[in-house]
């Protein structure tokens, strides 16, 4: 099995290999899946991410950052652009890996804007166009 330590480097666990190799899963695969969780997660606080801490952090060699950057990108994990020159990485949004009441109020708060927009939508276009539309398919 894969674990994390505390320094947040990832090793083997052969407490449990037998029980992952049961599940035809790879060591390989499990780290892979576990670094792009790690890069969310530290993606999810900040604006940017220094190539430097991602090589640390995610215990990568310096080749392999940008095709894993690129992959975590294009699974949706994050969002973001490489600033090459930089070295570093641009985030703009992440996925969250908890699903707490800070996100939870955040949608309620959304959708509650969007009610409210909707309908002043809905009162415009009753006084411009004389007639009624409305909200909810109802």
């Amino acid at each position: 099995a894969v674990v994390s330590t505390q320094s947040g480097h990832y090793g083997r666990d052969n407490n449990n290999v037998e029980f992952v190799e049961k599940l035809a899963v790879t060591h390989e695969e499990n780290l892979r899946k576990m670094r792009l969780l790690t890069l969310a997660s530290m993606a999810q606080d900040c604006n940017e991410i220094e190539f430097s801490q991602l090589v640390d952090k995610l215990n990568l060699v310096t080749e392999d950052l940008e095709p894993f950057v690129i992959e975590a990108i294009g699974s949706g994990l994050i969002k973001g652009k490489i600033n090459q020159p930089e070295g570093k990485i641009l985030i703009s949004s992440t996925i969250n890996r908890t699903f707490l009441d800070p996100q939870w109020l955040f949608i309620k708060n959304k959708l509650e804007l969007w009610q409210k927009n909707l309908v002043i939508i809905q009162e415009s276009m009753r006084k411009s166009h004389n007639f009624s539309v409305p909200i909810g398919g109802g």
